[in-house]
This record gives C-alpha cells, sequence and structure tokens, in this order.
C-alpha cells in the first residue's frame, strides 16, 4: 500500500510501518489564493499607466483574446512561447472623475444564422474578449458584458496606491435570449 502526501500533512514511511507528520496543519496562504480562472493581476506601472494581466479561463469553452500592449496584437489568454506561458499585458483605462477602471469580458453572437453564442470565431469581433474600461458597460443585443473586476486608484495619472476588487473566480457559460423587439439577455454561470 502506498500513501500519498497531502496538504498540511506528509508521511514517512520505512519497513517498520509509517508515520504522520501534521507538523503544518495548515496551508500558506499562497495555497490557500491560487490563480483562478480570470483572475485579474496588476503586474507594472509604466510611465503613469497600470498594466494588468488575466489568469487564463473558458467562456463556453472559448479561451479570450487580450489586446498586448507589449506586441501590440490581440492574443489569447493562455497564449505560449516555447512552451513558456506569455499572457497578453493590457493597460487599464481611468475614469478620471471617479479614479475607476472596469475590466470585463466581452462576447458576442455570431453575425449569421445560427447566432451560437459567443460566436466562436476567433477573427469576428463578437469573439470573447478582455477588455478595459474608464465607464461602466451594459448589456447590448450584439455584446454582452460580465465584470471580471474593478479597479480603484488614488491618482489616474501618478498611480501609488490601488484596490483590486475581483468578481469572477472561475470559468464560465453563457448563455443569450433575444426575443423580437426586446434588448437580448445574457446569463452566466460558474463551471
Amino acid at each position: 500500500m502506498k500513501i500519498q502526501p497531502g496538504v498540511g500533512y506528509n508521511f514517512d514511511s520505512s519497513s517498520k510501518g509509517f508515520t504522520l507528520d501534521v507538523s503544518e496543519p495548515f496551508p500558506s496562504a499562497t495555497y490557500l489564493t491560487p490563480d483562478l480562472p480570470f483572475k485579474v493581476k496588476i503586474v507594472d506601472v509604466v510611465s503613469g499607466a497600470i498594466r494588468f494581466q488575466v489568469v487564463s479561463g473558458t467562456l463556453n469553452n472559448l479561451v479570450p483574446e487580450m489586446d498586448d500592449v507589449i506586441g501590440g496584437v490581440e492574443k489569447l489568454l493562455d497564449s505560449t512561447t516555447s512552451g513558456v506561458p506569455t499572457p497578453p499585458t493590457d493597460v487599464l483605462s481611468f475614469n478620471t472623475s471617479t479614479k475607476e477602471s472596469w475590466v470585463y469580458l466581452r462576447a458576442g453572437p455570431e453575425a449569421a444564422s445560427p447566432y451560437a453564442f459567443p460566436d466562436p470565431s476567433i477573427s469576428n469581433t463578437p469573439y470573447p474578449k478582455v477588455i478595459s474600461s474608464n465607464l461602466e458597460l451594459t448589456d447590448t443585443d450584439t455584446e454582452g458584458y460580465v465584470l471580471l473586476a474593478k479597479v480603484d486608484v488614488d491618482n489616474v495619472s501618478a498611480p501609488t496606491v490601488w484596490t483590486l476588487h475581483q468578481y469572477v473566480t472561475g470559468s464560465l457559460w453563457g448563455d443569450r435570449v433575444k426575443v423580437n423587439g426586446m434588448t437580448a439577455k445574457y446569463y452566466y454561470a460558474r463551471i
């Protein structure tokens, strides 16, 4: 019989039996806060602009894309180079009066029948994308928004202190319901 170690405990075995080591019964803070899907991370401040990354997640099994200010292109959240993760890095857009920035997952339906949601073609604008906005966004017939996180800063032009409020901590499944004459409704569930 083989016994495997786990979080907060370890096993030592010999020909005479085994011992259970519980000298660290509580996991470290690092273990308790793993990088969950769609977790927003502040990675740098360059010339007063706060750069951020988002941990890869999925919407209806599609990995969203995001603008990458370093490479000047759009990249998927799970991008790699030679097997090494190279997630996109974008800049937060702040509202100068409220000193807030909203990070959204935006997605829309296909433009033609069967109107799949979200549009599975990465070359189309409705394909899922993580964006930063200096305004609170509302759903439309062509795009639905999920608020992933909100960031508050002390100073928009030269931020030194910021607070990140994370709202989504997992991959999502979404549905779009459109009834003739009414604005589409979007529904999401964490998976």
